[in-house]
């Protein structure tokens, strides 16, 4: 489990701001008082991001039978909110830093873009070739249809 950056930026300046009163005032009833609310700095992050994780898993182990294996040129002809599976190579990937990442996946028919809400267990990079699990949606302006993730694993070879 990791915490987004901006969590740890938010614990980071919480620690400073206390080293900063400690500093400007050494009295240990201060380091008492603060120091166990830092806890919840470090701690809700953390297990947001393990409940998120545990839910997706819940549901993906329990409707995976549901899930389709499609091509990603097939994928136009499925209606929105359609339970999908894909494999293929990851070709490019963001947003990592926030712990919601978006993968880029190349099956060999066409790319379709993968974004998860709860980082995946296994650390995905570009080029590994992962099955990818999760619902078809339409998705900004133009309504390009994404997937919305549930589960992604990284394949053997």
């Amino acid at each position: 489990m990791r915490m987004s950056v901006p969590a740890y930026i938010s614990l980071g300046f919480a620690i400073l701001i206390v080293i900063f009163a400690y500093a400007a005032n050494p009295d240990s009833r201060v380091l008492f008082t603060v120091l166990p609310m830092l806890v919840p700095l470090a701690a809700i992050p953390l297990l947001l991001n393990a409940l998120n994780r545990r839910h997706l898993n819940s549901i993906a182990d329990e409707k995976m039978h549901m899930f389709r294996l499609c091509k990603v040129k097939d994928l136009e002809k499925f209606a929105a909110g359609a339970l999908v599976r894909v494999r293929g190579k990851v070709e490019a990937t963001s947003f990592k830093w926030l712990n919601r990442p978006h993968f880029l996946i190349n099956d060999g028919t066409g790319l379709i873009r993968f974004i998860m809400f709860a980082a995946p267990l296994e650390d995905i990079k570009t080029g590994d070739r992962v099955e990818a699990a999760g619902t078809l949606r339409p998705f900004g302006l133009t309504r390009e249809k994404k997937i919305w993730g549930i589960k992604m694993e990284k394949l053997n070879g």
